[in-house]
């Protein structure tokens, strides 16, 4: 049996970050939560995520600077960023970020399902 499929969610919201967690961890996905952006890049390259969720506001380093920075590093361009966000312009900030997607909160199980299986095949 492979390995499940791993899902790094940044996000500062600990109730939506324990959400989600469950909700993925129930369907088989290996979840990492992380709550601030200051370990980010180090994060991502120990736990080398299929998939990373993105919210736009974050301490130390917003999601526009989080994305310009794993999608300007050789290790980790070529993992897939969803944005998501309900702040207003997100989808503005995710295209202006590099993401490779958007997903506007708040979303429910079946769009984040959606965006997970448009990314991961």
């Amino acid at each position: 049996m492979p390995d499940p499929r791993k899902i790094l969610l940044v996000d500062d919201d600990l109730d939506h970050l324990s959400i989600c967690k469950l909700i993925l961890t129930n369907r088989g996905f290996n979840i990492l939560v992380l709550w601030n952006t200051d370990v980010l890049l180090e994060v991502v390259k120990d736990f080398v995520p299929d998939l990373i969720f993105m919210d736009h506001r974050m301490p130390h380093r917003d999601g526009i600077q989080s994305t310009r920075l794993l999608k300007n590093n050789d290790a980790t361009k070529g993992i897939p960023v969803v944005y998501f966000s309900g702040v207003e312009h997100a989808e503005r900030f995710a295209k202006e970020a590099g993401a490779d997607d958007f997903l506007p909160k708040p979303f429910n199980v079946d769009m984040l399902l959606a965006a997970i299986n448009k990314h991961l095949p």
